[in-house]
């Protein structure tokens, strides 16, 4: 259990609902428990136009167990079963990193899969623009490890990508399901393959997606609206 010292007057900051509920279920007083995600910058995450892009789907993150990147391969190589010109670009590094890279060449998709390792932050924001969706397939491992408010989603969405991504922690929060990109169960290896097959049969409606998502980081998940409220807690933390 947490144990807060009421004369201190903390304040604990939950990055999505489910932390937040998390954090209150351990123990931490309602009241002292404040809901802020982080915040996206728009102008180095803006640009992109999933209804011209080719059907190139881009993830980037950690390769650990909680994003389970070997899951999204599995799927990418049902919709490339169907779809042969489909690309997958996967940025970040990790310790499933050399067995993603294994999957990969087992399933015979070394040409189709790009597994580029450690990327600065322009240079996922160009790939960003020039892909038609975002794909992560975050999970809860049997350690009980769990994502906050993936980083990465809010980025995509900034761009103006649709996301096809779980029902997971944050995730739920950010990406609304039919409206800004879709969301399947954890481990629906399938149902993510459906909706990404959906995306690169259909550009239009991942365009429509894509500007839903970019308007709802904009009003939602703005790094002016992040620091404006931490600016809040702190004070109010302060001031009791």
């Amino acid at each position: 259990r947490i144990e807060v010292h009421a004369r201190r007057n903390p304040s604990i900051i939950a990055v999505s609902k489910d932390m937040e509920k998390q954090l209150i279920s351990l123990g931490a007083p309602e009241n002292k428990v404040f809901l802020n995600p982080c915040g996206v910058d728009l102008e180095k995450f803006s640009g992109a136009d999933p209804a011209k892009a080719p059907p190139a789907f881009v993830a980037a993150g950690r390769f650990t167990d909680k994003k389970a990147p070997h899951l999204t391969i599995l799927a990418f190589h049902k919709v490339w079963q169907k779809c042969p010109q489909a690309k997958l670009v996967m940025m970040g590094e990790g310790p499933l990193w050399e067995a993603c890279k294994q999957l990969t060449g087992a399933l015979g998709m070394e040409g189709s899969v790009e597994l580029l390792g450690k990327c600065s932050q322009e240079q996922i924001a160009s790939i960003m623009r020039s892909s038609r969706a975002f794909v992560q397939h975050s999970l809860r491992p049997t350690n009980g490890d769990s994502e906050g408010t993936p980083v990465a989603i809010l980025e995509a969405g900034a761009a103006g990508l649709p996301v096809v991504s779980t029902r997971h922690a944050g995730i739920k929060d950010t990406v609304i399901d039919g409206q800004t990109g879709f969301l399947v169960d954890e481990r629906d290896v399938e149902g993510m393959a459906k909706r990404m097959m959906q995306l690169c049969e259909d550009p239009i409606l991942a365009g429509e997606l894509g500007k839903a998502a970019r308007e709802r980081i904009k009003v939602n998940y703005s790094m002016e609206r992040s620091s404006n409220n931490l600016i809040k807690i702190i004070q109010e933390s302060i001031h009791g």
